[in-house]
């Protein structure tokens, strides 16, 4: 114990392995925990299984009620030998310290990825890498479902302008692919490889893995050039990667580009990169993003904003320079946004934001822990979930009660313009409405231009994602800079880890993918087939609704079909609304066009055998809907 006089406490660790009554005592404790352990989680399920035990949250309802309580008793099993974690972390503790600059590096950045391969393969699987295997995609959300689908009738969509239009859904009008929330550089970039492709191509499992990847090695970069030891910076990097922003956002397949975020922080505050290069490169991923999403666009922009105003208060001469290249990356980005289709719709948005960020969001786990049962909550409000997680929790709560570093770390003046934006984020993400789970605290009107803002942006929620990577950056570092034992550190930091992995398992468990190699459906398309017949080419549903726009998406996709269905993120309604008039009237007139079958549910026929006009009409139940063509 010689190494260890300035932590006497962890030799009583070894006086109880040795009392054999201390032990019986101890091992009783680690018991009591492990049912306290077995009915908090008897609780959680009796408290959020009451709609079903095959819902989700009750999947794995054994592992919750058994596995977990004998991790709990493992882990207080460990706790008895700390004693003898310590030496060894004093041995690698010797062992590092030799290693060189390069060399640290090159081991952080190694174990970051190896770190990202491993959550993505917890996560998913190597198997949907494969870009051949798309039946996966059907078991994790309708919006990827969407987002596959979109790209699926895009691939052999005719080349037009703009770029991202597809003729043959939303018929008349077409709709750009941005508005189906794929990753539409990928989408752009495969469609010209789309002949060589196989019929069944999928790139959703490629982008999570980059995303997966990248969010690794900015988590390595941000730790870089901290001054601490490589331990610490191997015990930080995980908190950044595993992150629940991050993992609760698979059903939102171009929005796991948290890296950008993280990118953005890293030329924010390293200081071994030049002034030009910092405003050059975090202008290039501006400018990507208005290739993958309007919210991390917003977000960035913010980000890039407190960049460049920390520039020009540091040195004013930059200025001119600043403004060009800002408002440069301003065009482009709007150049890109009508290149891709976004402007295609016309008309203007309608409707205010319904996803908002509670207050209690940095600590409302939404069900994604393990440990904590959720908070209150609005019924929009989990798309602004920041949960820190229980680890990053308890370092903060530990931090309140020690001395704080005397280095202010990232609360300098030079970083205020990011402190600024962020907490302007954060104010956005609650829609001015503050409120402590159901509690409102405040309401504040909105200006006028921010309701505009709101109708395009509607989950603002997720602007608070930069003050959840603000909160867990500074934890991190002020704990590492805390002026306590070294030992003591690392103790803190192992034991908050453990808990943060255990406490987000539910957010990286596998998972339920199937991996049979088709995109079945089971809906006959023959009787459709038989009833278009080879001159109708033209399925135009009233009124229009999503429908089952899978079945007849892939229907349209076989015979080269023209719908008007789909499920999509914005539609032009005054456009809608203006051609279900006209197919009104053209029933009522008795005229459908002859390349065209016209369709309702079969509850709503009543609208043909109404219409004074309906002997002009040849019609037929097809399963739960009724067409109708024109005779002859």
């Amino acid at each position: 114990m010689a190494y260890f006089e300035d932590l006497k406490f962890f030799s009583y660790f070894a006086k109880v392995r040795k009392n054999k009554i201390l032990l019986f005592i101890f091992l009783l404790v680690a018991f009591l925990c492990s049912y306290v352990i077995y009915y908090y989680q008897l609780d959680w399920i009796n408290f959020n299984c009451t709609q079903g035990r095959n819902s989700n949250s009750c999947i794995y309802k054994e592992q919750r009620l058994y596995l977990l309580p004998f991790l709990g008793f493992i882990a207080c099993i460990f706790f008895l030998f700390i004693d003898k974690l310590f030496k060894l972390i004093r041995i690698i503790n010797e062992k590092f310290e030799s290693l060189s600059r390069r060399t640290s590096w090159v081991i952080l950045i190694f174990y970051s990825i190896a770190l990202s391969v491993f959550l993505f393969n917890c996560r998913f699987s190597f198997n949907i890498l494969d870009p051949t295997r798309i039946e996966w995609v059907r078991n994790i959300d309708k919006d990827v479902i969407l987002n596959y689908l979109s790209w699926h009738m895009f691939r052999d969509s005719p080349w037009d302008f703009p770029l991202g239009l597809i003729h043959t859904i939303n018929y008349p009008d077409g709709i750009s692919i941005a508005y189906s929330d794929p990753i539409i550089l990928f989408a752009l970039i495969f469609k010209v490889f789309s002949k060589y492709l196989p019929g069944n191509f999928q790139y959703i499992g490629i982008w999570y893995f980059i995303s997966y990847i990248l969010q690794g090695i900015f988590a390595a970069l941000i730790f870089k050039n901290i001054q601490c030891k490589l331990k610490f910076k191997l015990l930080a990097v995980p908190f950044l990667i595993f992150s629940t922003v991050l993992l609760n956002r698979v059903v939102h397949v171009n929005l796991n580009a948290h890296w950008l975020i993280l990118a953005s922080f890293y030329l924010y505050f390293s200081k071994n990169i030049s002034v030009k290069s910092k405003v050059i490169w975090h202008s290039i991923i501006v400018f990507l993003t208005g290739w993958l999403h309007p919210y991390q666009t917003f977000i960035l922009i913010a980000l890039q904003f407190a960049l460049f105003l920390k520039i020009y208060l540091d040195n004013r001469k930059f200025i001119k320079y600043l403004s060009f290249l800002f408002l440069f990356t301003l065009f482009l980005l709007v150049l890109t946004w009508y290149v891709i289709g976004y402007f295609q719709l016309g008309g203007s948005y309608s409707g205010t934001s319904l996803y908002l960020s509670n207050l209690n969001t940095f600590i409302n786990s939404f069900g994604h822990s393990a440990l904590l049962l959720p908070l209150s909550a609005g019924g929009g409000d989990y798309e602004g979930s920041a949960y820190l997680g229980l680890g990053i929790i308890m370092i903060l709560t530990v931090l309140l009660f020690e001395n704080w570093p005397k280095n202010k770390l990232i609360f300098t003046k030079e970083n205020k313009p990011l402190l600024w934006i962020i907490g302007i984020l954060a104010i956005i993400a609650t829609g001015f409405n503050f409120k402590f789970g159901h509690i409102i605290l405040i309401y504040l009107p909105r200006p006028l231009f921010i309701d505009h803002l709101f109708a395009i942006f509607r989950s603002v929620g997720r602007f608070i994602w930069p003050a959840y990577y603000f909160i867990v950056i500074f934890t991190l570092l002020a704990l590492i800079y805390r002026e306590r034992s070294i030992y003591k550190k690392y103790f803190l930091f192992i034991i908050a880890l453990m808990i943060q992995l255990v406490d987000l398992y539910p957010s990286y468990k596998r998972l339920p993918l199937n991996y049979v190699q088709d995109f079945t459906i089971k809906r006959d398309f023959s009787i459709w087939e038989k009833f278009m017949g080879k001159d109708k080419n033209k399925l135009i549903f009233y009124p229009n609704r999503d429908y089952l726009y899978e079945d007849f998406w892939l229907l349209s996709k076989k015979n080269n079909y023209s719908t008007n269905i789909g499920y999509f993120a914005r539609t032009n309604s005054s456009r809608s609304i203006e051609n279900d008039k006209n197919t009104y009237n053209n029933i009522m007139s008795g005229y459908i066009p002859k390349d065209t079958v016209y369709v309702v549910f079969k509850n709503e026929m009543k609208i043909f055998q109404t219409s004074p006009n309906k002997n002009n009409f040849n019609c037929e139940i097809i399963q739960e809907f009724y067409a109708c063509k024109l005779k002859g």
